[in-house]
Order: structure tokens, then C-alpha cells, then sequence
């Protein structure tokens, strides 16, 4: 049985890409504020907050479907 299923692999990479972005976006919300955009950085902060509500129903999820496991022997 390999240490994680398909499902658990899945969510786990799709959180790991969130919080990948969710860093990368501080620095594009910089740019913007250097560049005195204001559309662009509205648009960023939505998409991080967007991707911050999917990153923690991600780790939930993750929680749940590795609580669920049976202990291997």
C-alpha cells in the first residue's frame, strides 16, 4: 500500500501550490502598490484571499481524509 492514496496525493499537492502562490502574491501586491495600480492590486488581493479560503478548506479536507485512515501494521 503506498503511504498515500491518489485523493490524499491530490489535495495535498493542490495545498502545496496555494501556499506556493500565496507567497508569490506579497510581492506582486508590492509591484502594484510601486506602481500605484490600484485595479491590479484589488485584483491580486481578491485572488489571494480566494486562494487563501481554498488552502485552508484544503488542509481541513487533507486533516480529515488522513484522520480517517486505519493504522498500517
Amino acid at each position: 500500500m503506498p503511504p498515500v492514496s491518489d485523493l490524499e496525493y491530490d489535495v495535498l499537492s493542490t495545498l502545496q501550490s496555494k501556499l506556493e502562490a500565496l507567497e508569490v502574491y506579497e510581492a506582486y501586491l508590492e509591484d502594484c502598490e510601486d506602481a500605484g495600480n490600484d485595479e491590479c492590486r484589488e485584483l491580486f488581493e481578491e485572488i489571494r484571499d480566494d486562494d487563501q479560503r481554498h488552502a485552508e478548506r484544503l488542509r481541513s479536507t487533507l486533516a480529515r481524509l488522513l484522520g480517517s485512515q486505519q493504522p498500517t501494521r
